[in-house]
């Protein structure tokens, strides 16, 4: 086998006390490790900073302002020392073979290269995912990914608007995914991804308006079609309505299903739409899925 890449990784941090040092453990754990860790508090108000600073010079903090996730990946990507990035969030954790089965598959023509989480279905028939596959799904976690830094240069870094939060990964993975840069699948699970604690309606709203912000944005970016623009809004609408309605938020399903109705009418979207109305007890108890 070659020589691996070294690399840095990256890991925005936010109040994460509770979480980081299992994270920092599962990336000091790995069988190749990282060349650099570099943790950037994005403002945090609670003892982040104190449990960081255990680890010694085993990491580099960085501190900022409180900007979001996108600004403290991009700040530390900029500081960070090497071409390759792992990113980690601060309550995700990989496993330790995680990088030595992913760094052989860093390439020069290659942008991205990620995995599967534990917790996720395996979808994907091939290693390679292009725009129309990435479009139809956001099939790459940010906890799972190497990013090729120069590819940045190209594309650009993440969008730190903050319209875009919780999309602003899928967006930068469209960019590269539209780009001469090759996004490679590594057909293995290999980190534990953590839900973002909240509440759940909450949750799906912001990264409901996330996401069709994105398309918007994607859409003007690389002047895509109408037609493809309106499929895409569409599918939106008709995944999170469903996962709404079977969650039992009747309120915002009703809405969602209102607005696929309107975009792409069908006797199933109505069928569900009007099921809104009834009475939990007469629906059954939440589900988390479809049976």
């Amino acid at each position: 086998m070659s020589q691996l890449p070294q690399y840095s990784v990256v890991i925005p941090a936010y109040n994460a006390a509770k979480t980081i040092e299992k994270t920092l453990d599962s990336v000091l754990a790995q069988t190749v490790p990282p060349s650099e860790i570099v943790i950037v508090d994005d403002g945090s108000t609670d003892t982040t900073c104190d449990v960081v600073s255990r680890y010694g010079d085993q990491v580099r903090l960085l501190m900022q302002a409180n900007a979001g996730p996108a600004a403290a990946r991009n700040h530390g990507i900029r500081e960070a020392s090497y071409d390759w990035i792992a990113l980690v969030d601060a309550d995700d954790t990989w496993l330790p073979e995680k990088q030595e089965i992913q760094l052989p598959y860093c390439m020069p023509d290659v942008g991205v290269v990620h995995c599967y989480e534990i917790e996720e279905e395996i979808e994907l028939e091939s290693e390679a995912i292009d725009f129309k596959t990435l479009w139809k799904h956001n099939y790459i976690g940010t906890s799972t990914v190497v990013l090729n830094r120069k590819t940045l240069a190209e594309v650009g870094e993440f969008v730190e608007d903050r319209a875009m939060m919780c999309a602003e990964d899928y967006n930068l993975w469209l960019r590269i995914a539209s780009s001469d840069y090759r996004i490679v699948t590594v057909k293995q699970a290999l980190i534990h991804y953590t839900p973002a604690e909240g509440n759940l309606s909450g949750q799906f709203e912001r990264v409901i308006k996330a996401e069709l912000h994105n398309v918007d944005v994607i859409a003007g970016q690389l002047n895509l079609p109408a037609e493809m623009v309106h499929a895409k809004k569409a599918d939106l609408y008709e995944e999170y309505a469903k996962a709404l309605f079977w969650r039992r938020n009747l309120r915002l399903a009703r809405s969602y299903y209102g607005k696929l109705l309107r975009q792409r009418p069908s006797l199933n979207s109505l069928k569900y739409w009007l099921a809104t109305f009834l009475p939990n007890f007469v629906l059954g108890e939440p589900r988390t899925a479809t049976t």
